[in-house]
Order: structure tokens, then C-alpha cells, then sequence
């Protein structure tokens, strides 16, 4: 039997520290698809016995899968530390309200945690494949692969006139958010971001900060995802989306060839590097800021302070997610001066550890 119960996190995901098409502009691409157990009530309105019940139906599936999906883990984030959990936000491999949650919730996940499954979060079931960079098709095939397995072991709730049923309308038709997230630092920094609302709005997609909805853009990175499920098919969703990433991703290389050069991105790595060696402790929305910029001058050749996988490590290793766990709206720096202490010397130890390689030339610390 492949699954089994762990009362920890797994390895980090396999777009962490790998890249994929388009990794200038995009870290990952995730499909998700939202299911509901038949005649049981969804979630927010079932009992504990209703979210045991399909505790026990996921379970049996999974048992089932007999290596199908590579070795699957089962997950009892009630049982996890506070560092593990906030490990499987910053990852994207679990959302903030799920590990928030109560008794009940599960998360599967396969060995390099491309694929996932939230149990008993907003619905009963939230399938999900994320990939590194660009692969909008190659995440829907993976997260549909699943789904079709298990919809042959668990009798899905819905309706010939609309669809699949969930929890949140929104969600309701194909169940499908399919969302790519990129680094759109180059129209921020000549501040051209609010441009990229427009763009969504008129591709029917929608912009959404680093946890999702209700969460702010920090680092200036956006996920970009399907505005509805219904009415349309999967694989129109998915050119919805590809659609949007692809203009999105012209826009921003558009607009980093002129930045090669410009002495006012130069000044800005310079001054991002400096604030990151000598900082001391440094709260999340700041880190990201300055990681941020450091991964644009990268990208464009003027550093090489960090390379991309570095980027994604930092960024998951930071616990950004710990502010998204406190159920506030936005990016409200809540972590405490530990936090901040331990974020600032990872960091520093990050970029040490280039120098002391060679790949940087600067000044000792004092």
C-alpha cells in the first residue's frame, strides 16, 4: 500500500527547486478542481461525522491508487507543528484556511508534490497539480488524471444543468481554477503594473495576490487564474488563461529589454543587495520587495546574486504564509521579531553563500 499517515510536511515541491517554460517570467502553473462527495453536505454546513465519512471514502480511495500516482502521503495537519504547517502555505500545497482548520481535513500529496489533495477545506475535495513555470495543459492533463481515478471510487455531487456543485458559486460548472503564477517585477518597476487588471479583465481572468484571494501582490507577484467555471469548458478555460500568461509574459519581457541597461534598475540591485546583507531583521513584505528585485536584475543579466530556484527557495523557506494564517484581508505583516531575526539571516546566509563561491563581489560584512 503506497499511502501512508505522516504527521509532517513533505519535501519541498518539486517547482521549488526546479524551472520550467517561461521560468524568466512564471514560478508555476497549478490546476485545481474543486469536487463534493454526493449527499453529503459540503463542508462549511456538515458535522463532524459528515467530514469523517469522507475522511474514510478518500482514504480508501487513495489506498487504492496502489502507486498509480507515485507514492501518496496522507497529512494531518491538526497534528503538524505551526512551522510545518505554515511550510505547506509558503509551498502552495495546502491553502491558509485548510491548515487553519479543524479535525477532520487531510492533505494528500505524491513524493515530489506535484500532485495534491485538500480534504474537507472550502469543498470535500480540492484536487490540485502544480508544475514549475508555464504548463497550463500539462497541469489540467496531471489534475485530471486524478480526478478521473477517483471519480471511479467516489460518486461526485452534480447537476446535468450546471455541472459540478460547490461550496462557493464561483466554483460551480467545471470546478476549475487553472492559475499561473509570474513575476511581473519589470512592469512594476516603470510602474506599469495596474495595466495588468486591465489586461485580465478584458481576457476574462482574474489577478490575485501571492496566497489568493483577499491577499496583496507582494514581490509583485500575481496569480493568474480563470474568473469563472461555468459555461465554458476546461480546455477553454485553459486557453482563457494561456491566453492572459502569454500576453502578460510579452508585456513584462517587453519591458525588461529596456531595463538591461537603465542606471536606476542598476542603482536599485545595488541598494536591494546592500539592505538584504546588512539587515538584521527584516519583516516579509520587505524581503519579498528586495528578493524581488534581486530575481529581476538576475533574470536580466546585470546580477547574479540569485538564481531562480534560489529565489523559490527563499520564498517558501521565509513563511510569508504566516500572515496569510491570520485570516486577515491583504498582507498585513503579523510575524514576530523572531520571525523577522531568523528571515533576515537566512537570507544573509543565502547570499553569503554566493559569495564565498565567487559569483559576487561584495564588501565584507562589518
Amino acid at each position: 500500500m503506497q499511502a501512508q499517515r505522516v504527521h509532517r510536511s513533505t519535501a519541498l515541491p518539486a517547482w521549488v527547486g526546479t524551472t520550467g517554460p517561461a521560468e524568466d517570467v512564471v514560478l508555476s502553473t497549478r490546476a485545481r478542481l474543486a469536487r463534493n462527495v454526493e449527499g453529503i453536505p459540503f463542508p462549511s454546513r456538515a458535522r463532524n461525522t459528515d467530514l469523517r465519512r469522507v475522511t474514510e471514502i478518500v482514504t480508501n480511495a487513495v489506498r487504492d491508487s496502489e502507486g498509480r500516482f507515485g507514492k501518496l502521503r496522507i497529512i494531518h495537519p491538526e497534528h503538524m507543528s505551526w512551522l510545518d504547517r505554515r511550510t505547506l502555505v509558503d509551498a502552495h500545497v495546502a491553502s491558509r484556511q485548510h491548515v487553519a482548520g479543524g479535525n477532520h481535513r487531510l492533505v494528500v500529496v505524491n513524493e515530489p508534490a506535484t500532485l495534491s489533495l485538500m480534504v474537507n477545506e472550502e469543498d470535500h475535495l480540492r484536487i490540485q497539480c502544480i508544475l514549475p513555470g508555464f504548463q497550463p495543459m500539462t497541469a489540467l492533463h496531471m489534475a485530471g488524471e486524478f480526478d478521473a481515478f477517483l471519480s471511479g471510487k467516489i460518486r461526485y455531487a452534480r447537476a446535468d444543468n450546471y455541472g459540478y456543485l460547490t461550496s462557493s458559486l464561483g466554483n460551480v460548472g467545471t470546478g476549475l481554477r487553472l492559475s499561473v503564477l509570474m513575476h511581473l517585477a519589470g512592469l512594476g518597476f516603470v510602474r506599469e503594473a495596474a495595466s495588468i487588471l486591465t489586461a485580465a479583465a478584458e481576457l476574462k481572468t482574474s489577478v490575485r495576490g501571492l496566497f489568493g484571494e483577499g491577499t496583496d501582490a507582494i514581490g509583485h507577484l500575481y496569480q493568474v487564474s480563470n474568473a469563472t467555471t461555468i459555461g465554458f469548458s476546461e480546455r477553454e478555460i485553459a486557453s482563457r488563461v494561456r491566453a492572459a500568461a502569454d500576453h502578460l509574459i510579452a508585456r513584462e519581457r517587453g519591458v525588461r529589454r529596456g531595463l538591461a541597461s537603465d542606471s536606476e534598475m542598476l542603482y536599485a540591485v545595488e541598494k536591494a543587495r546592500e539592505k538584504l546583507m546588512e539587515a538584521r531583521t527584516l519583516n516579509g513584505r520587505d524581503a519579498a520587495v528586495y528578493l524581488s528585485i534581486l530575481r529581476l536584475g538576475s533574470a536580466l543579466g546585470v546580477s547574479s546574486d540569485l538564481s531562480l530556484t534560489d529565489f523559490n527557495e527563499l520564498l517558501v523557506s521565509m513563511h510569508l504564509g504566516t500572515t496569510a494564517l491570520s485570516g486577515g484581508k491583504g498582507y498585513r505583516d503579523t510575524g514576530s521579531i523572531n520571525d523577522d531575526m531568523k528571515r533576515a539571516k537566512l537570507i544573509r546566509a543565502k547570499l553569503s553563500e554566493k559569495r564565498e563561491a565567487g559569483q559576487l563581489a561584495l564588501p565584507e560584512e562589518s
